[in-house]
C-alpha cells in the first residue's frame, strides 16, 4: 500500500453521488500498525517499539479534529496519529487541563517572578567566535575618548583602542603593548621548555623512590603544565607595588605544581620539604628556562616566575590608570542597567501559521542546543510547524511569538478550536534557557483560554498532548492541575488522581514485556476508567460492523464517490478489514463523516 493506490472499481451498477464538504483522508496513507524507534525512551526500557496508527489529511475540519483528540489522536503537520498502548514500549495517555479551575503552583509563581526580571541578551560573550567578532567591530569611539579625557599623559595614545567590556575581562590594544599576544607567547615557551624535564630529574628533586609514586609525580607535572596561568603584574593607580617595576608578567607554575604534590605526598614522605626549603626544585625549573627568548627571574616574595617585557613603567602606570577609569565606568553602567531592569516586558504577537525567517532562526538554534541537531532543513520546519492543517481562517493553527524589546525569544505553535486550545510545539532561544520559557509558554496558553471564556463559554480545555508517567520530558504535564487523562478503552476523560497514577504505574510495569502485556492485559486491561462505561460513539456491542461499513463509508476517486460494495469482490475484504480496524480507533461518527480519497 506504499505505492500509488488505484481502486479497482466495478463498472456495473455504479451510482455517482454528490460529494459534500468533509475532511478528506488519504486512503493510501492509512496505517493501522506503524512501528518506529521510540523518541521518548529510545528503546532503553523495553523489548517493544513505539507503535501507532495514522493517516494523512491536508485539511481537517475543526470539530472533527476535536473529536479525534477526544479519541486519543494528535497531529504532526498534516499527519494524524494515535499510539497503541498495548503494543508500545511507552504508555502514552492523552492529557488535558481544566482551565476554569486551574491554579498556579509554587514552581509556576517562581517562573513568573523570573520572567519579571528578564533581561535582553544581545551577545553570548562566552562564545569565542562572538568575542573575536565583537573585538573586530570596535573602533576608536566616544568611549575611548571619554576615558582618555580624564587622564594626563605624554604617552602617544593615537592608536590606542579601549574595549569597553568583553566577557569578564578588560582588554586594551596598543602599538606599544599587546598583552594577549605576550601571554600566549610566554605560556607556550614555558610549556615547551619544561616539558623536557624527565621523570628521573623530578624524582631526584622530590626524593620519590616508589615507581608508582614516580608515575603519579610525572602525571601531576604534565597536568600542571596545562593548567598554570600567566597574569599581568599591574600597579595601583599611579603607584608601584612591591614587585620591581620592570617585570610585566607573573607565572604561578612553581607554587601551583608544588601545592598539588604537597597534598598527595606530604603524608607519605616525612622528609617532604616545604617550597622555600626545596632549592633544588626551583633550580631545576630555572635551568630549563635559562635558554628562553625573554628575561625572567623567580620572585623572592612568592616564588612566582617574573617575566620582563618591553613595557616601560610609564606605560604600566598609564595602563593601570585606564583600568581604574574603565572599572569606574563599568560600575556606573551596571547601576544604570539595574535601574532599567523593570522596563523590559515580553510581548506576544499572534501570527497565522506560516514561514517567517526570525522564527526559523530561533528554531535552528533551539534544535542545535537542546536536541543536538547540527542541520535543520527549511522543508522539515515548514512541514512540522508552518502548515495550517485545520480548515479555518479565524481559528486553526497559529504561532504565538514572544518578543523581548523587539527580539524574538520563543515561539509557541498552537491549534485554536471552538472548545479548546491544543499545544503543538514550543521552541525558544537557548540563550534564555535559565528563564524556563517552556513553563512560561504553557502558563500563557492557559491564560489565553481563561481570558476568552467569557466571550466563548464552551472554550474550556487545554490539550497538552501525551502524558507518559516514566518519561521525564512527558511526565511534567501532570504538574498543571486539575488535569484529566483519556481512558484508551472507554474514551472518557478521567481526573488524574493518586489512585489513577497507581493504576497507570501497574500498567506501565507489565506493558514493557510482550508476554506479560498479553497475559496481564487480558486480565487487567489498559482501562483507567474505574466505572468501566464506554461512550456511545465507541461502543460497538450492538453494531453490525460489516453492514455499518458497507452503509456509511465513503470512498472517492477523480471527484466521484463510491461505497465498498461497488469494488470488485476480491478487494472488498481487504478494505473491510482496514476500515474495521480504523472504526475501533476513531468511532462511528467520524467514520461516517470522513471521506476516504484515492489519488
Amino acid at each position: 500500500m506504499n505505492s500509488k493506490l488505484v481502486l479497482p472499481i466495478s463498472i456495473q451498477n455504479i451510482q455517482l453521488q454528490t460529494l459534500k464538504m468533509s475532511s478528506i483522508i488519504q486512503l493510501n496513507s492509512v496505517s493501522i500498525k506503524n512501528e518506529t524507534n521510540c523518541g521518548y525512551c529510545n528503546g532503553a526500557k523495553s523489548n517493544k517499539l513505539w507503535v501507532t496508527s495514522g493517516f494523512y489529511c491536508y485539511k481537517m475540519k475543526l470539530d472533527e479534529y476535536q473529536q479525534l483528540m477526544d479519541r486519543g489522536w494528535r497531529r504532526c503537520g498534516v499527519y494524524y496519529y494515535r499510539p497503541a498502548l498495548a503494543q508500545s514500549c511507552c504508555q502514552a495517555y492523552a492529557l488535558r487541563v481544566d482551565t476554569q479551575n486551574f491554579k498556579h503552583r509554587v514552581t509556576h509563581e517562581k517562573v513568573l517572578k523570573k520572567i519579571k526580571r528578564i533581561q535582553p541578551i544581545q551577545n553570548d560573550l562566552n562564545d569565542l567566535h562572538q568575542k573575536v567578532q565583537l573585538k573586530s567591530e570596535i573602533k576608536e569611539d566616544q568611549f575611548t575618548q571619554s576615558i582618555l579625557s580624564q587622564i594626563q599623559t605624554d604617552i602617544d595614545t593615537q592608536d590606542l583602542v579601549i574595549l569597553s567590556k568583553v566577557g569578564l575581562h578588560f582588554t586594551f590594544k596598543s602599538i606599544q603593548y599587546k598583552e594577549e599576544e605576550h601571554i600566549k607567547q610566554f605560556k607556550q615557551i614555558i610549556i615547551n621548555n619544561l616539558s623536557q624535564i624527565t621523570i628521573q630529574e623530578l624524582s631526584q628533586v622530590f626524593l620519590i623512590t616508589n615507581d608508582e609514586h614516580q608515575n603519579i609525580l610525572l602525571n601531576f607535572f604534565r597536568s600542571s603544565l596545562q593548567e598554570f596561568s600567566i597574569y599581568e603584574i599591574t600597579v595601583f593607580r599611579g603607584q608601584i607595588n612591591k614587585v620591581e617595576n620592570e617585570w610585566g608578567f607573573g607565572c604561578n607554575f612553581i607554587p601551583y605544581f608544588y601545592s598539588k604534590l604537597q597534598t598527595k605526598f606530604k603524608s607519605l614522605y616525612p622528609q617532604f620539604q616545604t617550597l622555600e626549603e626545596n632549592k633544588e626544585y626551583i633550580q631545576l625549573i630555572s635551568k630549563y628556562l635559562s635558554n628562553i627568548d625573554f628575561i625572567f627571574k623567580v620572585s623572592q616574595w612568592d616564588n612566582q616566575i617574573l617575566i620582563k617585557t618591553p613595557q616601560t613603567i610609564k606605560e604600566k602606570i598609564f595602563k593601570s590608570t585606564v583600568l581604574y577609569y574603565l572599572q569606574k565606568a563599568d560600575v556606573q553602567n551596571t547601576q544604570n542597567q539595574v535601574k532599567e531592569k523593570k522596563n523590559h516586558q515580553i510581548e506576544i504577537k499572534w501570527v497565522k501559521a506560516q514561514f517567517q525567517e526570525d522564527s526559523f532562526e530561533v528554531y535552528k538554534r533551539y534544535q542545535k542546543a537542546i536536541h543536538d541537531k547540527e542541520r535543520v532543513s527549511k522543508q522539515s520546519y515548514l512541514n512540522f510547524v508552518c502548515v495550517d492543517a485545520l480548515d479555518s481562517k479565524e481559528l486553526g493553527c497559529w504561532h504565538m511569538k514572544y518578543y523581548l524589546d523587539n527580539q524574538l525569544i520563543a515561539v509557541g505553535v498552537v491549534d485554536l478550536l471552538p472548545q479548546s486550545l491544543s499545544s503543538v510545539y514550543f521552541f525558544y532561544d537557548p540563550a534564555y534557557k535559565k528563564y524556563s520559557l517552556g513553563v512560561y509558554g504553557v502558563l500563557q496558553e492557559i491564560e489565553y483560554i481563561k481570558q476568552h471564556q467569557k466571550e466563548n463559554p464552551q472554550l474550556k480545555y487545554y490539550y497538552m498532548g501525551f502524558y507518559i508517567m516514566d518519561s521525564k520530558k512527558m511526565a511534567y504535564k501532570a504538574d498543571y492541575t486539575p488535569c484529566e487523562l483519556l481512558c484508551p478503552q472507554t474514551y472518557r476523560w478521567i481526573p488524574l488522581s493518586k489512585q489513577i497514577k497507581e493504576k497507570i504505574k501497574k500498567i506501565t510495569e507489565y506493558a514493557q514485556d510482550v508476554r506479560l502485556a498479553e497475559e496481564k492485559g487480558g486480565q487487567l486491561g489498559y482501562s483507567i476508567n474505574l466505572d468501566g462505561s464506554t461512550i456511545i460513539d465507541m461502543d460497538f456491542s450492538d453494531v453490525d460492523i460489516q453492514n455499518f461499513i458497507l452503509s456509511h463509508i465513503k470512498i472517492s476517486q477523480a471527484g466521484k464517490q463510491y461505497s465498498i460494495s461497488q469494488l470488485k469482490k476480491n478487494y472488498q475484504q481487504y478494505f473491510m478489514n482496514l476500515f474495521e480496524n480504523l472504526l475501533g480507533k476513531i468511532g462511528k461518527q467520524l467514520m461516517t463523516e470522513f471521506l476516504f480519497a484515492v489519488n
